[in-house]
């Protein structure tokens, strides 16, 4: 019994012959069933082809340690207040390593940033998030304890900026929601994050901040979801917020992605504190839709010893269904393993249309 593996059912691919559908294709949509996988282990060589959807299945990869050295350290990646993150070059060697607070190049100016991703990582995001195009902006130098206190101290002030924009906000009447200030490093730019139903004429309000702080304003208009990953918060699973602690992107998250995990359409419960669909649907779909390919589809009538049932719910954790009896009005549940056994004496049926 040495080296034995335990594997669920549900993971494992029973060919059928008798024609009937599986419950993926019934009750998933096909955009879903058909799309690339999410998994960006597939497009950064991490997965070792063993996620659910990966097409290219390479046999092995193997990757070597990259430590940080000055030599090998030239791409990586910044992280600035609420998530923004951009993608910034070494080739001064300055001897930044990962976690470092680094004064870099701007647009215009300098600004300060903690480093996320060094290395063969930097590449990797490179090549995949900002296909393959090279920033200008370099690394100045690692952040000294008076650029450090600086940087403090425009945290302190952007909270005293973000209350007196709403008051402003408020007195000119505008419909507008004030979420957070920016100040660069060093002061050469103030961005104003806000959130509105529609568009704002903000040019009295703009003047105004110009006025009072002397210095390039900017006010962005910003959607929900990247309203609650710059405010944070802890999500109902008791964790801090995905797109606050590790998501860089938004996917595309509609309704089917929920009928795809049959969960029930309750908006309350799929909504996130952005009040949008639950970025964490997205996580698990590929599971699911693997999953309920074993499985024939939900209304199925099936016949059994104690009468015709009908499936009425598919756990593919526990490997089994629900079936609703319909003359004695009670539930039974099935093995995965004695539904198929069912199907292979042709005792399913497919649901009414």
């Amino acid at each position: 019994m040495k080296n034995e593996q335990v594997v669920s059912l549900s993971q494992i691919s029973l060919p059928h012959h008798d024609g009937l559908p599986s419950a993926a294709i019934v009750s998933v949509s096909r955009t879903i069933l058909n799309r690339k996988s999410n998994c960006d282990s597939c497009e950064t060589g991490y997965c070792n082809g063993n996620c659910n959807s990966c097409e290219n299945k390479p046999a092995s990869v193997e990757r070597q340690p990259e430590f940080f050295k000055p030599e090998n350290n030239i791409l990586a990646e910044t992280a600035f207040k609420g998530g923004r993150k951009i993608l910034i070059r070494n080739r001064n060697y300055v001897p930044a390593a990962l976690g470092d607070i680094v004064v870099i190049q701007a647009e215009t100016g300098i600004d300060a940033g903690r480093i996320c991703a060094v290395g063969c990582i930097a590449e990797d995001i490179a090549g995949k998030r900002y296909k393959g195009e090279l920033p200008d902006r370099d690394i100045l130098r690692v952040a000294t304890a008076d650029d450090i206190e600086r940087l403090n101290e425009n945290r302190r002030a952007e909270i005293e900026i973000t209350t007196h924009t709403r008051l402003a906000a408020k007195q000119y009447g505008l419909d507008m929601k004030i979420v957070d200030a920016e100040w660069q490093f060093d002061r050469s730019r103030l961005t104003i994050f806000f959130t509105s139903p529609q568009r704002v004429d903000f040019r009295e309000l703009v003047k105004e901040l110009v006025r009072l702080y002397k210095t390039r304003i900017e006010l962005r208009q910003i959607p929900a979801r990247e309203e609650a990953k710059r405010l944070g918060g802890i999500g109902p699973c008791g964790l801090e917020l995905c797109c606050t602690s590790f998501l860089t992107e938004f996917g595309q998250i509609t309704l089917d992605h929920a009928k795809a995990q049959l969960l029930p359409g309750n908006m309350s419960k799929l909504s996130g504190m952005c009040g949008r669909l639950k970025c964490c649907l997205l996580y698990e779909i590929d599971n699911y839709v693997t999953a309920l390919k074993n499985y024939p589809p939900l209304d199925s009538t099936v016949e059994t010893a104690s009468g015709r049932g009908r499936m009425m719910k598919i756990d593919i954790f526990k490997d089994v269904v629900t079936l609703f009896l319909e003359e004695s009005h009670n539930y039974l549940t099935l093995t995965l393993e004695e539904i198929n056994a069912l199907r292979r004496e042709n005792k399913i049926r497919l649901p009414d249309a």
